[in-house]
């Protein structure tokens, strides 16, 4: 299915019946695309023997259960009872897909990929330990490793699920699911540290919270980065409705302007507004962020992605900011926004036998900033001008200036 084939206009955020599309009508809701490429995905895929143990020893029914994902992955799928649901492979952890209730899809994953359990998933939302980025001497990197593969080796790595279980508010309850993977002597062979990572991934009506902890089991304190790689799905990256938010007033790292060793930039030297729209190839850090950081996806609606690790520990306030562009990748690059959020600026020490957590939180709003900030500015440009046509004329004979001005 070519991606103009996909339907961009979609029911609105807080309800859930269906509503008559009308040509030229532009509906500021959600989301961006419905789940017709998504329902036939794993048609024919019979679940194995070891997938079918996992759903009766940790399937909740209407809630959560396991199956077999593309490539014959496991994947955990979360449902929430207003029918939005995500799936978590096993293979890496990823958070491949976040379908929204309506059947608008956040996170961009080509159709008809296919994935195996001998490479990393490269789509959707794939986790970055303990590297993020190529290495080297640019941000993200562990210091004097030269072996990790790039973004790390924990995306190719396989989880095992701990538990899953139903958390409650005000609203209801919700699934979540915890997994959980080790060292092995494959990854000590790359970097010689033992560690136990576990994720717990919680999904409400429209937001998944993921909490992450690492601990180190060896006898050595380490540094290590960590992040959360996000394909976010939007209309199309060179509309001008499609921008980064949340990213004014901080330094960031631009790897595509000094691609071997890292330069410090401002973004109030080099951005004229208060968001970021890309014209080409990106590969950014941004340090130390705002929290409200996000994606407006070009459909009037906008993906925060916030850090809410307790104060006084150091979480995921970095961002990154990543985009192929068309000389790399013409068929992929217009409909997804690269938005990664992690510790990889400053990296995590963790001292042995002990651990530290960080929480992230997705959510979807059905709001744009940066419309009600350029109404703002419009409107003061054209109250500025209007002022400045109403001024008093004089006429000055040349002799009536001041001698200096003649």
């Amino acid at each position: 299915m070519t991606r103009e084939n996909r339907l961009f206009t979609t029911p609105p955020l807080l309800s859930f019946a269906p509503v008559r599309f009308q040509v030229g009508l532009v509906l500021a809701d959600l989301f961006l695309f419905s789940r017709t490429t998504l329902d036939h995905r794993d048609i024919g895929i019979v679940d194995s023997t070891e997938t079918m143990a996992l759903n009766r020893e940790h399937a909740i029914p209407g809630f959560v259960r396991v199956t077999d994902g593309r490539g014959g992955l496991p994947k955990v799928t979360l449902t929430h009872p207003s029918g939005s649901c995500c799936d978590v492979y096993l293979h890496g952890a990823n958070i491949l897909s976040w379908v929204l209730a309506n059947g608008g899809e956040v996170f961009y994953t080509p159709d008809g990929t296919d994935f195996t359990d001998l490479s990393a998933i490269e789509w959707g939302n794939p986790f970055c330990f303990p590297q993020f980025g190529v290495g080297g001497e640019r941000a993200g990197s562990p210091l004097g490793e030269n072996s990790i593969p790039v973004d790390g080796f924990v995306k190719g790595m396989k989880w095992s699920i701990v538990q899953t279980g139903l958390h409650e508010d005000k609203h209801g309850e919700f699934p979540y699911v915890t997994i959980e993977v080790f060292d092995t002597e494959a990854t000590r062979a790359m970097w010689n540290h033992s560690f136990h990572l576990t994720m717990d991934i919680s999904l409400e009506h429209t937001a998944i919270n993921v909490s992450l902890n690492v601990k180190n089991t060896g006898s050595e304190s380490f540094e290590c980065a960590a992040a959360l790689k996000s394909h976010v799905a939007v209309a199309d990256i060179e509309e001008p409705t499609t921008s980064y938010i949340g990213l004014e007033d901080c330094v960031y790292l631009d790897n595509t302007l000094h691609p071997t060793k890292p330069r410090v930039r401002f973004t109030d030297e080099t951005e004229d507004q208060e968001w970021l729209q890309l014209k080409g190839l990106t590969d950014r850090v941004y340090i130390n962020t705002h929290n409200d950081t996000g994606v407006e996806v070009g459909t009037g609606c906008t993906v925060f992605l916030r850090d809410m690790s307790p104060l006084g520990v150091t979480g995921f306030s970095d961002r990154a900011v990543f985009n192929p562009w068309k000389e790399n990748d013409k068929d992929n690059y217009r409909w997804y926004a690269g938005l990664a959020i992690g510790a990889i600026g400053k990296l995590i020490r963790i001292e042995p036998e002990t651990k530290h957590t960080s929480e992230v939180r997705f959510e979807v709003v059905d709001m744009v900033r940066t419309q009600s900030i350029q109404k703002r500015k419009d409107v003061h440009e054209k109250h500025a001008l209007r002022k400045m046509t109403e001024r008093p004329k004089y006429d000055l004979l040349a002799d009536e200036l001041p001698s200096d001005l003649q």
